[in-house]
Parts: C-alpha cells; structure tokens; sequence
C-alpha cells in the first residue's frame, strides 16, 4: 500500500513540475499572439498550450524516473 502511494505522489509532482515547465516555455507564445493579432483574448492560447504540452512532458519525466533511466 505504501508502495503505491508513494508512485502516485512521484506522478503528482513530475506531473506539476512539467506542467510548470510548459506554463513557462508556452505564455510568452500567447503574449506573441496577443501582440501580434491585437486581440487579448489569444492570450489564453499560451497556458493551454502550455499545460497540455507540460503534461506530456510530466508523463516522459515519471516514465523515466519509474524506468530508473
């Protein structure tokens, strides 16, 4: 039991460390879209962007720390 959730607490945390990684790397992009097209509602294109993009990134940093790799 203990186990477990220890591996769902390593999910959660590589799972929140990349989702931050994305945020950072992918807001900029939405600050450029905004700037570019004059429309501020595009600014909401850089965190989605950035935490479905974080969550892959997140999935690969928790496969590769399970994996010992």
């Amino acid at each position: 039991m203990q186990k477990n959730n220890d591996q769902e607490a390593l999910k959660r945390q590589t799972m929140g460390k990349g989702m931050a990684i994305g945020m950072v790397m992918f807001i900029p992009f939405g600050v450029i879209l905004w700037l570019l097209l004059d429309n501020p509602g595009m600014l909401g294109v850089g965190p989605a962007l950035g935490i479905s993009i974080g969550i892959a990134i997140g999935e690969a940093m928790y496969k590769k720390e399970v994996s010992g790799k």
